[in-house]
């Protein structure tokens, strides 16, 4: 493993000049020799939504993936994932995804049996259930969609493997681990679980803005990234688009690890200059938490009334699809009656998840910072 993030500059999804970015990436920081293996790669797909609106990796760079594996003499790969509510296989055809991985020689899983794999080294959980076809895989790619994100701040690479999970089962992580510094603890140790030998991060369009991970704004960041460290390519790309990255828990949960890292001063990169792929205008999404702990006592619990974000449902744009009330962890979020809208039956009891927010293919959910 390298502590060296490849960077190649694209503007377009044009697939050719997607494919030859990525072999030109392989060419700087080559992937394991998959011939003869079974390579699963693992895009994003949060709920299906046009590839233009940049929730989901992008199709074109999925099925280039698929074609740069196959062409590298992979036995199989397969492409999979489990969005928290909807099918797989409609979700990835209704992206254009799914033709791209049978177009270009690959297999769709659908992730909806799990196996349970020991994590002896995790230190939240010493075991997790992933999708089955993560024992069928002799290497594993993360093929994630760089953007911002509520809860986390910011998610990419190590965050997309949360989808090796299925279904609900992810939702009730966050009722499991609803403190955030326990949450991050629980990604780095499902990143220890997965092993992800290598990772690719679709950075040519992103999003950004306080509606990330699913209703923000795409922007225009015009380059792809590859490591076979995906902490290094998680800890570059944000730095990339203005994040310190010592501020994304995760991130720096999995840094103290050891594991990828021990010192960000390790990362380097190679092709495209870091100068020509930053962005300064892009809109990253703080994490409060670190000014409510300069402020004591009382205070400190008024300070969170106004600091944290709660979920307020507008009625005129809900489409009472019920996603909201199915995915909320705590099960709090009820509908009003018939052909109502959605709301939190118990404020109190709100996560702050934000597991609705993303979810809702509506844009119908705000989080505002005040009850």
């Amino acid at each position: 493993m390298t502590k060296t993030v490849a960077l190649q500059k694209c503007d377009e999804y044009d697939f050719d000049k997607v494919l030859s970015c990525i072999k030109a990436m392989f060419a700087l920081v080559p992937p394991p020799d998959v011939r003869g293996k079974n390579v699963l790669l693992k895009p994003n797909i949060l709920y299906p939504k046009a590839p233009e609106l940049a929730v989901c990796t992008h199709p074109v760079v999925v099925g280039a993936a698929v074609r740069a594996f196959v062409e590298l003499g992979a036995a199989k790969v397969i492409a999979g994932e489990s969005p928290a509510i909807a099918n797989s296989t409609l979700a990835a055809k209704s992206t254009g995804m799914y033709d791209q991985v049978i177009n270009n020689g690959g297999e769709w899983a659908d992730f909806k049996e799990y196996v349970s794999i020991p994590c002896p080294d995790g230190k939240i959980v010493k075991t997790i259930n992933f999708a089955k076809q993560f024992t069928q895989a002799d290497v594993v790619v993360s093929l994630s969609k760089l953007k911002s994100h509520q809860l986390m701040t910011y998610t990419g690479a190590m965050k997309n493997l949360f989808g090796l999970m299925i279904g609900l089962e992810k939702a009730g992580c966050h009722y499991r681990f609803s403190k955030k510094e326990d949450f991050a603890a629980f990604l780095t140790d499902l990143n220890i679980a997965a092993k992800a030998q290598y990772a690719i991060m679709d950075a040519i369009v992103g999003m950004d803005g306080p509606g990330g991970p699913g209703s923000g704004d795409p922007i225009k960041l015009g380059f792809l990234a590859a490591s076979d460290n995906i902490l290094a390519l998680d800890w570059k790309c944000s730095e990339l688009v203005g994040y310190n990255p010592h501020n994304i828990l995760n991130l720096q949960d999995a840094l103290e690890r050891g594991v990828w890292l021990n010192s960000p001063a390790e990362i380097t990169t190679s092709g495209a200059a870091e100068k020509d792929c930053r962005c300064t205008h892009f809109k990253i999404v703080r994490d409060s938490q670190p000014l409510q702990k300069m402020v004591p006592g009382f205070v400190n619990l008024v300070a969170t009334k106004v600091l944290l974000k709660t979920p307020h449902f507008m009625a005129k744009k809900c489409k009472k699809c019920r996603r909201c009330e199915q995915i909320c962890p705590a099960h709090i979020i009820k509908m009003e009656g018939t052909g109502g809208t959605a709301k939190l039956a118990d404020k109190s009891k709100c996560l702050h998840c934000f597991c609705c927010h993303e979810i809702c293919p509506a844009d119908a959910i705000k989080l505002k910072r005040f009850y």
